[in-house]
């Protein structure tokens, strides 16, 4: 999508990112801006507001809960640093009768890292189970927070590696403290992830368990439970399109 836009924007643009999962912001960088030259500023946000994509219109979707919106600017790739626009577009945003929240990139990154483990264990489960979030904190499901322990436990591995300078609010217990309360708290709600494949969409998981796999292997963790649940979506996904281009 950033491709087809890319021509169109400069040293004077500014781009919003928000979206599930991690690594996307790598990405243009690799592919796009290897030199600092004509950048554009970036600003990242991250979402919890209820949102559902109606059926049958991708363009339309509808606000089905009262949430929160946090966003910061991302250190600046250029060496000229953010042009006004940032500003005025960060100005803008914080106006949004959408509880708002202007932080600096640290703050933010850390909301989207213990975000990243909450859909990286919620949403894989409920889109393979087909089941509503709160079925996995069911109390005869001690499986499932078997699942949930370990799961936890393996992304901290992840992240120690990655950010060490984060080791005590990335923490295995601080994850599953989080994930445990976002399952609770989401418990009507169906998982994006759980959308998408109801719907024959392709996912997410590329940025979300997918990132924290790229992550492992760059530094030398193992992950094996992201690797089978990044490995059984897009399985799913292949099902899927098989059943529209029969052989």
């Amino acid at each position: 999508a950033f491709g087809r836009v890319r021509m169109r924007l400069g040293a004077q643009s500014t781009v919003v990112l928000l979206q599930n999962g991690m690594g996307v912001f790598e990405a243009i960088q690799r592919e796009f801006y290897t030199q600092p030259d004509n950048v554009p500023a970036f600003i990242v946000g991250t979402n919890a507001h209820g949102c559902l994509r109606a059926s049958g219109d991708e363009f339309v979707t509808r606000h089905t809960a009262m949430g929160s919106c946090t966003f910061a600017t991302r250190p600046a790739l250029a060496a000229c640093g953010a042009p006004d626009s940032a500003l005025e577009l960060m100005t803008a945003l914080a106006e949004l009768p959408l509880d708002v929240a202007v932080v600096n990139w640290s703050e933010l990154h850390v909301q989207l890292l213990l975000k990243l483990a909450a859909n990286a264990v919620i949403n894989p489960a409920t889109a393979l189970a087909g089941c509503h979030n709160g079925l996995m904190s069911s109390h005869d499901m001690s499986t499932m927070s078997g699942f949930m322990t370990l799961a936890c436990a393996e992304i901290a591995a992840i992240y120690a590696r990655a950010h060490p300078h984060l080791h005590e609010e990335l923490s295995a217990h601080a994850i599953e403290e989080y994930v445990t309360r976002i399952v609770q708290v989401t418990a009507q709600n169906r998982s994006s992830m759980l959308q998408d494949v109801a719907s024959g969409r392709p996912t997410e998981v590329d940025w979300i368990n997918g990132h924290l796999v790229r992550l492992a292997h760059q530094h030398g963790v193992s992950a094996p439970i992201n690797t089978a649940l990044l490995a059984l979506i897009k399985l799913r996904e292949a099902a899927f399109e098989e059943r529209l281009n029969p052989f």
